[in-house]
């Protein structure tokens, strides 16, 4: 009996010390830029700026999804922009840009950024978010 106590013990704590040692992905946000103002149809004028701070314990590719909603509703985004981050105190800058198109609605757009941890490239699927900001009416295409 107390051989299989022990034996239970140290399995118990096998399994902690590995629970402990697991890698946590995690980043944020840190700052973000949205443009403003008047922009034009046809144009790169759709960038952002945005600072991504790695809070968890492990160096880790992340990305960022940057997407603008027209006043009827509609989605559009930038293709995701990845940025490599270590672990700590570091902030890493991306500037996603979303081409205007010609036929783009006029009138006031919503800007998101979106953090994922992971991205497939094959099906364009992002996934796991750890973060989002957003501004209402942050900028307007005017022609």
């Amino acid at each position: 009996m107390k051989r299989v106590l022990v034996c239970i013990l140290l399995l118990l704590l096998l399994i902690c010390v590995d629970c402990v040692s697991a890698d946590t992905i995690s980043a944020q946000i840190d700052s973000f830029d949205f443009p403003s103002g008047d922009w034009y149809r046809g144009s790169n004028q759709g960038g952002t700026n945005v600072w991504i701070k790695n809070t968890g314990d492990v160096g880790h590719l992340f990305w960022v999804s940057y997407e603008v909603m027209d006043r009827r509703g509609q989605w559009q985004r930038a293709p995701p922009e990845p940025v490599y981050a270590e672990p700590g105190d570091s902030t890493y800058f991306v500037n996603p840009v979303w081409h205007i198109p010609d036929d783009a609605e006029l009138g006031s757009y919503q800007a998101d950024l979106y953090l994922y941890s992971y991205y497939d490239s094959r099906t364009g699927e992002l996934s796991e978010q750890l973060d989002q900001v957003d501004l209402a009416g942050a900028f307007s295409v005017v022609g």
